[in-house]
């Protein structure tokens, strides 16, 4: 290993989410599965199926409902209210861990975290950056009287596909920059998993006050970035393996050429963002209509470089590391 590679995880240790053996953790498992249990307790009180996956232990109940979605039946799943089939190619979704539309595990995590910072879950929700709604027909499945679901994201193919396929959801199309068709304080949580991933500093900072704006106050926002867990998980594990040579700031870059730019900048700056060169090197951009690249790509930030960003009225009170998709650092705000 590098040096240089050495020296950033020894500096960010205590930035790392830690399995007991004092190892930095690759999959994220211990969370409530709070809408896997809510959706079996459903399907075990309306449909009379006697296959369904047991409860316990509750961990791994996420998975095993995904895998009871993609062995059941047809029949099955329609009775259970899990047939949402996978969108077709040219719309954009992220598979799990298992080929099914919903994304059971990270939207447990999401409402655990939730949970755990003293939001109840209910009211009018945003999913902002939903993509083709798979943590919305999950949290639909789950909260059928509790939430009122909206989302939105850029793509017009996916808000078409999320309208036509999962029930119970206003979706609507926005643009790469605010506003967002929404009144002032119009919810009272949002939701923006793997967004703040991918914005530049600039956009960061709109979209930012643009989640003030319709955030009713008391209302929740909780959001996802790229931290020093998920550098640490490039380093020494690889993953994720995207193709560097698609991002700006060089020519052709290579892994290691990439990390050690950006270890360089987040020890010296608290960030690192560097846009795609092209709109069809991210599945994202290349189905929005107009899309630029300025602005969406990879962005890392410190904590301390977050709190730099946001907007007066907006306070952290909860963090997370390592946390939904294994790797992001979970944040829950409120808005005063």
């Amino acid at each position: 290993m590098l040096k240089q590679f050495e020296t950033f995880l020894a500096d960010y240790d205590q930035q790392f989410s830690k399995q007991a053996d004092g190892g930095i953790k690759k999959a994220t498992e211990d969370f409530q599965p709070v809408a896997s249990l809510r959706i079996l307790s459903d399907m075990r009180q309306r449909t009379g199926l006697t296959n369904l996956p047991s409860a316990d232990p509750c961990e791994s109940l996420s998975q095993r409902i995904a895998q009871w979605v993609m062995d059941a039946s047809p029949e099955q799943r329609a009775l259970a209210d899990l047939a949402i089939p996978m969108p077709p190619a040219g719309v954009h979704h992220v598979p799990g861990q298992l080929p099914v539309f919903y994304d059971f595990k990270n939207t447990d995590i999401v409402l655990d975290e939730l949970q755990m910072a003293g939001v109840s879950v209910q009211g009018r929700l945003l999913d902002f950056g939903c993509s083709s709604g798979r943590n919305l027909a999950v949290l639909r499945r789950a909260f059928p009287n509790d939430l009122v679901l909206f989302g939105s994201d850029p793509a017009a193919l996916s808000i078409q596909w999320l309208t036509a396929n999962v029930p119970g959801v206003q979706a609507d199309i926005n643009n790469q920059m605010p506003p967002l068709p929404y009144a002032d304080a119009s919810f009272e949580i949002i939701i923006a998993k793997s967004i703040w991933t991918h914005f530049s500093p600039e956009a960061c900072l709109a979209w930012f006050s643009e989640v003030k704006r319709i955030l009713a106050p008391g209302g929740h926002f909780l959001f996802s970035t790229h931290g020093p867990h998920d550098i640490a998980s490039r380093v020494m594990f690889d993953v994720p393996r995207p193709k560097y040579e698609r991002f700006a700031g060089h020519e052709h870059w290579t892994r290691d050429e990439f990390l050690l730019d950006l270890i360089s900048n987040m020890d010296e700056n608290g960030h690192y963002f560097q846009p795609y060169k092209a709109v069809d090197h991210q599945g994202d951009l290349k189905h929005i209509k107009n899309a630029v690249t300025d602005d969406w790509g990879l962005m890392f930030m410190t904590e301390d470089y977050l709190r730099s960003m946001l907007p007066n009225g907006l306070r952290i009170i909860k963090r997370s590391i390592g946390r939904t998709g294994n790797r992001h650092d979970v944040y829950v705000v409120r808005r005063d």
